[in-house]
């Protein structure tokens, strides 16, 4: 059997991608993103349930005031 031997110009250790902090700016301003998403996600339904509780309450109270006068 052959063996193969892959010689590679790079280092065996990890690079520093960079001395600034620039990929934990970016990381924070991603999370920051998705947390702004998640919360007007939230407050849209939150609401579409309200709108839809408040319809309910007021067709369930039409319909027993009208069984009540009906009786």
């Amino acid at each position: 059997m052959l063996g193969i031997l892959y010689l590679t110009t790079e280092p065996m250790y990890r690079k520093k991608l960079d001395n600034k902090g620039q990929g934990s700016a970016e990381l924070i301003l991603i999370i920051g993103g998705l947390i702004v998403i998640v919360l007007l996600v939230g407050s849209y339904m939150s609401n579409i349930t309200s709108k839809t509780q408040n319809n309910l309450k007021g067709l369930l109270k039409e319909e027993r005031d009208f069984i009540i006068n009906k009786i």
